[in-house]
């Protein structure tokens, strides 16, 4: 996706950049390693139904042993090796970083990360067309948190030359996920396909693929669900008054590199630092940000989830809280209720924090509320069981002892 620049004009790109041309291409690209490795795997095995390897991949945590054909196997084998600038130091401090401030990286998640995600109309089109978020909006979330547990235990995103952690595991196993979505929306007779529609104002009545929309779980779509975990996360911990560091930032991305290495997203897509990540995640956003139904339905099913997890006295605030992380722009497209009264609290919170860190930019207040929410989200998610044979949320011993503590 980069490109160097003409030997004429040295000076006419910068060092790294990716511009509208390059995300065009990108969104008719998706994972040839895992499409291969489905595709070879749909040719083996003599499954039932279309669906037979993404209901198994949503049934386990892992592929069970009898799924794992040869094509299978050789993609995991692939898909473990690390790229060889990896700096396993920064990685480790990377995951120091989020399990210092996890609470208010679980408020980050709700509050930003996924709703913005709903914000892409395109990108949004296959979690609808899979049904998952529509009707189990407490799995996606469950599996999203312990997503992100996972891939920060310490160890996770290790490769000792014997075997791996079950960081890159878990990455792997959402990477087959995603290719098997692409899988079943070419070859399942149940989806319609057509060449060109506009993400629909309201629900379809049937399940509708068009090309217009880009490969389902394209590259652009892919980088851009790594922005969310990266850049609106700091984002975020902005509004809320979060105490870290330019050093905590770098070692965070460092991380997620490695991660979005594992998930298959194109090393030339992912920015080297938080400037150019801010740059392409703002990019991004005005590029596919639209209105449309299953935008919509996602946002109310997780802003109902909210309501479920807050004590009652704070949810009169959720509106207003989800738009200060936000924006009034994402927060318009997605259905989110106008502020109310509440959010005269927020420009009395600052003040109150000025004055009493005497003029400090840590807004000691705003994160004590950032963490008060992302505390009982947490402890929501926590409570909740997944479905069929998934377990619930397990909280490694390092976050366990710290939860209880909270």
């Amino acid at each position: 996706m980069t490109a160097e620049a003409p030997a004429a004009s040295p000076a006419r790109r910068p060092p790294w950049s990716v511009d509208d041309i390059d995300l065009d291409a990108a969104r008719e690209i998706a994972d040839p390693l895992a499409d291969t490795a489905v595709a070879e795997y749909f040719a083996t095995i003599d499954a039932e139904s279309p669906g037979a390897l993404f209901g198994a991949l949503v049934r386990h945590t892992q592929l069970p042993p009898e799924e794992r054909v040869p094509a299978i196997e050789r993609f995991l084998t692939v898909g473990t090796t690390p790229p060889p600038e990896v700096d396993h130091d920064a990685v480790t401090r990377g995951q120091r970083f989020f399990n210092r401030l996890v609470t208010h990286h679980f408020s980050a998640l709700y509050f930003s990360s996924l709703p913005s995600s709903y914000a892409a109309a395109k990108g949004v089109q296959v979690l609808h067309l899979t049904g998952r978020l529509r009707t189990d909006a407490e799995r996606r979330l469950n599996e999203t948190a312990q997503f992100l547990i996972d891939v920060a235990a310490p160890g996770a995103l290790d490769d000792d030359g014997v075997g791996v952690g079950v960081g890159v595991d878990r990455v792997l196993h959402v990477r087959l996920m995603h290719a098997a979505v692409r899988w079943l929306i070419a070859n399942d007779p149940a989806v319609r396909r057509v060449d060109d529609l506009a993400p629909p104002a309201t629900l379809p009545p049937d399940l509708v693929w068009s090309n217009s929309w880009g490969l389902p779980g394209n590259q652009e779509d892919l980088v851009g669900t790594w922005l969310t975990f990266t850049v609106a996360v700091y984002d975020a911990s902005d509004a809320s008054g979060v105490v870290y560091t330019d050093a905590d930032v770098d070692d965070h991305l460092h991380m997620w590199r490695l991660i979005g290495h594992h998930l298959g997203v194109d090393p030339a897509l992912i920015p080297p630092d938080r400037a150019t990540a801010t740059a392409l995640y703002r990019r991004i956003q005005l590029r596919q940000r639209a209105r449309c139904a299953s935008g919509v339905t996602m946002t109310d099913a997780l802003v109902e989830q909210a309501h479920r997890h807050m004590p009652r006295l704070v949810r009169p605030m959720l509106p207003t809280a989800f738009r200060h992380y936000l924006g009034d722009d994402v927060a318009d497209v997605i259905g989110i209720a106008p502020a109310n009264w509440s959010r005269h609290l927020f420009p009395a919170l600052t003040r109150m924090t000025r004055l009493t860190t005497r003029g400090s930019s840590v807004h000691h207040v705003h994160a004590r509320w950032s963490a008060f929410v992302g505390r009982h989200l947490m402890n929501g998610i926590l409570a909740e069981q997944r479905h069929g044979e998934r377990p619930a949320v397990q909280l490694p011993p390092h976050l366990a002892d710290d939860a209880d503590r909270r």
